[in-house]
């Protein structure tokens, strides 16, 4: 689901970080 996105992952960089009351906040690699 996406809480295993927003979730740190060992094997790729963070893209996507959750913003409170925002949502999601993409960031350019």
């Amino acid at each position: 689901g996406l809480r295993r996105k927003v979730e740190p992952d060992p094997t790729q960089p963070i893209l996507i970080q959750t913003v409170r009351g925002k949502g999601y906040r993409w960031h350019d690699a």
